[in-house]
C-alpha cells in the first residue's frame, strides 16, 4: 500500500471489495461479454488461481488462458473504473520483489508467519524472496489444519519448511490444551487417514475424558429437534453457557440447515444466532450508499464508488444507462467519473436518461462538498453525525454506527481514510467471533480459531463432506472435519441423517436423492453410531 505508485496497478491503488466484485464487476463483465454469470465468476476464479499458483508466470499463460477475450475485457474494465482485485495483490508483491522494483523499508529482519499451512505457492514465494534478503522466518503452522484449498493453500509448505530453509530449528508443540482425550482421539483418527501428514506426538493437557457421541437421525427434521433437546440439556442440566455452544455446518446455502436448527433451539428455550458476515450492515442499500459516500468524501474521483452510489440510490437508473456511460468512457478514453462529467455537460450523449444523470451527479457533488473532512481528534464523533443525517432506517443506522466504532476501537484512527481501511480491510478479514449470550450456528470454515465447551458437527454426511470433492480436494475436506471436531473442549456431538427431505433433499453431491450416508471419514471408526432420538429422549 505504501509503495502503490511503484506497482503496475491502476493508480491510485483502489481495492474492490466483495460487494463491488459481485454486484458491479462480475455483472458488467457478464453483460459486456454476453456470457452467463456463472461462467464469468468461474473465469475470475481461474484468474485468481493462476496468480495464487504462479501459473501466470508462464510465458504462454495468456495464450493458454481459457478465454483471452475475458482477459482483454477485464483489463479495459479495471482501467475505466481504476480498481485492483484483492486476489492480485500478493502476486504483484511477489513480482515486484523478484524485479527489485519495490523499495522495502528495511527489508524486515524478522518475519512471523502464522497459519503457515494456509499459504499458497504465491504466498510462499514472497516468504522465500524475503528470506533471500536475510530475513529470519518464524513459521507457526499445522498441516492437519490446512483447509483453504479453494484459494490454492498447500500443506506442503509447512511440511517442507525444515528442508527448504536451512539452517532451521524445529519446535514441536506436543500438548493439546483445548480438547479432552476422547475428542482429541477422534480428531486424530480422522487426521491420520492422510498418509502424507506429519505425525505428531500430541497428548491432551486436560484431565477430563470428554464425551463424544455419533448420533444417527431418520431425517433432517428429527436431527434439528434432537440438537435442540441436547442443547437444552447442556444449558439447563450441565450449566453450559449458551455462547459456549457451537453448531457447525459444512454449507448452509439459503439457510436450509441453520433455520430448522435455530427454530428447534428457540423452541427448547436456548437463545441462538446464525453467524453472519461482520460487514453485513454495509451490504444493505442504505449501508452501501453511505459507504460509497464516505469513499467519495475521501476521494471525489473514486470511480467505483461513483458507480456504486448511483446503482443503490432510488433514482431510476439501471444497467442500460450504466452501459451507455461505460461506452462514453471507453470511446473517450477516460475513466468512469470523467465520463459522468461529460454526460452531465451534454445529457443528449446517452439519450433520455442523460438529464437524470446530470441531476444525480450535481446532487451528489453538492452533498460531498457539504461534508468537510473530519478533525483528527474526533473522527468517530464526526462520523456519528453523518450517519444520523444520511441513514434513515434506525436498525441500519445503529448497525453501521456499531460497526465503525468497533473498527475504530481496534487501533488509533486519525483520518476518515484510515477508518475506512480499518473497517473494510480489518473487519472483512476478521475471524468469526461467537456472540455472548447465544449459541452460534456457523459454517466449519467460520469456526476456525474458535473453541467451545460443546460442539455439534451437523449433517456429517458423505454427500456434504467430502461431497463432490475429488483428488487432493478430498484431503482438504478431511482436514476441515478434523478442525471442526477439535473445536470442542468437553462435549462433541456429530449428527447425521439417513435421508434429507424438503429443500435439504436438493443439496449435496446427490441433489434430488433423499438418501444420505455417514461421512467416509467417520464410517467404521472408533465411535459407533447411536440412535439420536433415543439418546435425546433419555436426557430428559
Amino acid at each position: 500500500m505504501r509503495n502503490a505508485s511503484r506497482t503496475k496497478l491502476p493508480q491510485p491503488l483502489r481495492i474492490a471489495d466483495d460487494w463491488e466484485e459481485e454486484e458491479i464487476i462480475i455483472q458488467e463483465m457478464q453483460a459486456i461479454l454476453g456470457a452467463k454469470k456463472k461462467g464469468v465468476r468461474e473465469l475470475f476464479f481461474k484468474l485468481s488461481a493462476d496468480w495464487q499458483q504462479l501459473t501466470a508466470d508462464r510465458k504462454d499463460w495468456e495464450r493458454t488462458f481459457p478465454d483471452p477475450k475475458f482477459l482483454g475485457t477485464w483489463r479495459e474494465h479495471r482501467e475505466i473504473y481504476g480498481y485492483t482485485l484483492r486476489a492480485e495483490l500478493v502476486y504483484q508483491l511477489k513480482t515486484s520483489l523478484q524485479e527489485e522494483d519495490l523499495g522495502l523499508e528495511g527489508p524486515p529482519r524478522q518475519l512471523l508467519v502464522d497459519e503457515y499451512q494456509d499459504l499458497n505457492p504465491c504466498d510462499l514465494e514472497v516468504v522465500r524472496q524475503l528470506a533471500s534478503r536475510g530475513c529470519e522466518i518464524y513459521a507457526a503452522g499445522d498441516d492437519d489444519q490446512s483447509i483453504y484449498g479453494f484459494r490454492q493453500a498447500e500443506p506442503e509448505g509447512i511440511r517442507k519448511f525444515p528442508d527448504e530453509f536451512k539452517p532451521s530449528k524445529k519446535l514441536e508443540l506436543r500438548s493439546c490444551k483445548r480438547c479432552d482425550k476422547a475428542i482429541l482421539d477422534l480428531g486424530l483418527y480422522v487426521a491420520r487417514q492422510d498418509p502424507r501428514r506429519i505425525e505428531k506426538p500430541l497428548e491432551p493437557a486436560t484431565e477430563g475424558l470428554g464425551e463424544v457421541k455419533l448420533l444417527r437421525f431418520p431425517d433432517g427434521a428429527n436431527e434439528a429437534l434432537g440438537i435442540g433437546e441436547i442443547c437444552q440439556w447442556l444449558v439447563k442440566r450441565k450449566k453450559v453457557e449458551p455462547h459456549d455452544v457451537l453448531i457447525l455446518l459444512r454449507s448452509d446455502r439459503r439457510k436450509i440447515f441453520s433455520n430448522p436448527i435455530r427454530a428447534a433451539l428457540l423452541g427448547a428455550g436456548v437463545p441462538v444466532a446464525i453467524a453472519s458476515n461482520p460487514l453485513e450492515p454495509l451490504e444493505t442499500e442504505e449501508g452501501r450508499e453511505f459507504l460509497a459516500l464516505l469513499k467519495l468524501i475521501v476521494n471525489t474521483q473514486d470511480h467505483l464508488a461513483w458507480r456504486s452510489i448511483l446503482q443503490v440510490r432510488k433514482n431510476g437508473l439501471g444497467s442500460e444507462t450504466f452501459a451507455k456511460i461505460y461506452e462514453v468512457a471507453r470511446r473517450s478514453k477516460v475513466r468512469f467519473y470523467d465520463a459522468l462529467l461529460l454526460v452531465a455537460s451534454d445529457p443528449t450523449e446517452i439519450g433520455p436518461k442523460g438529464s437524470r444523470i446530470k441531476a444525480e451527479t450535481e446532487v451528489l457533488r453538492d452533498k460531498i462538498k457539504s461534508y468537510q473532512p473530519p478533525p483528527k481528534e474526533d473522527v468517530v464523533g464526526w462520523l456519528d453525525k453523518v450517519i444520523e443525517a444520511e441513514i434513515e432506517n434506525t436498525q441500519v443506522r445503529s448497525d453501521v454506527a456499531e460497526l465503525f466504532r468497533e473498527s475504530a476501537g481496534e487501533g488509533s484512527v486519525d483520518s476518515l481514510n484510515e477508518l475506512l481501511k480499518a473497517t473494510t480491510v480489518s473487519l472483512g478479514d476478521k475471524e468469526q467471533d461467537a456472540p455472548k449470550g447465544v449459541a452460534s450456528i456457523m459454517t466449519m470454515h467460520q469456526a476456525k480459531g474458535l473453541t467451545a465447551t460443546a460442539v455439534f458437527v451437523a449433517a456429517a454426511e458423505n454427500e456434504y463432506i467430502p461431497g463432490r470433492a475429488a483428488g487432493k480436494d478430498i484431503d482438504d475436506e478431511r482436514r476441515l472435519l478434523y478442525v471442526s471436531l477439535t473445536r470442542a473442549r468437553q462435549f462433541l456431538f456429530v449428527t447425521f441423517a439417513n435421508k434429507r427431505t424438503g429443500e435439504q433433499k436438493y443439496s449435496g453431491s446427490t441433489s434430488g436423492d433423499s438418501a444420505r450416508h455417514l461421512t467416509q471419514f467417520l464410517s467404521g471408526g472408533p465411535v459407533p453410531p447411536t440412535a439420536g432420538p433415543a439418546y435425546a429422549y433419555h436426557l430428559k
